[in-house]
């Protein structure tokens, strides 16, 4: 637990630049996340890279692909791209019913995660229903860093 905090307070350090310090941009962070979702969840596919779509938000697609596309994680490539279908993460508040999507939107629409801002920081909310219903797998050290909900 204290490793994965740690890391996460180093990836999201590592993207400001220069030697004053400066701001993080909300968007540089959610891909931070997004990028260690990638570690901390199992798929069941043998695809060389992972897809992450994120068709409805242009700054945070441009943030991503200056930031984590064409990094590797467990030996496959993250792909930024910008669809609906085919992805492993779908960054969209139109959350498809198929299954085994990492979806990030609205929980009441249906996501099986959220981005919230709480006293000026950005957390994230898993839906519990909809990730013991999934084909899934999220690793408990991330768990224990959401806000559990059940929707």
């Amino acid at each position: 637990m204290k490793k994965l905090i740690f890391i996460l307070i180093l990836v999201v350090s590592s993207f400001s630049t220069g030697y004053a310090q400066e701001t993080v941009s909300e968007d540089v962070v959610k891909a931070a996340f997004i990028y260690h979702f990638i570690g901390f969840t199992q798929w069941q596919d043998n695809l060389p890279q992972y897809d992450v779509c994120i068709p409805d938000d242009t700054e945070l697609r441009n943030t991503a692909w200056q930031t984590i596309e064409g990094k590797s994680v467990n030996g496959r490539t993250i792909n930024v791209v910008n669809r609906y279908d085919h992805c492993h993460i779908l960054v969209s508040e139109n959350v498809p019913p198929q299954e085994p999507v990492f979806t990030i939107g609205s929980l009441a629409n249906g996501a099986l995660l959220e981005f919230r801002i709480i006293d000026n920081k950005l957390r994230f909310a898993v839906n519990m229903g909809k990730l013991r219903n999934s084909k899934l797998r999220i690793s408990s050290q991330l768990l224990k860093l959401a806000i559990l909900e059940n929707v």
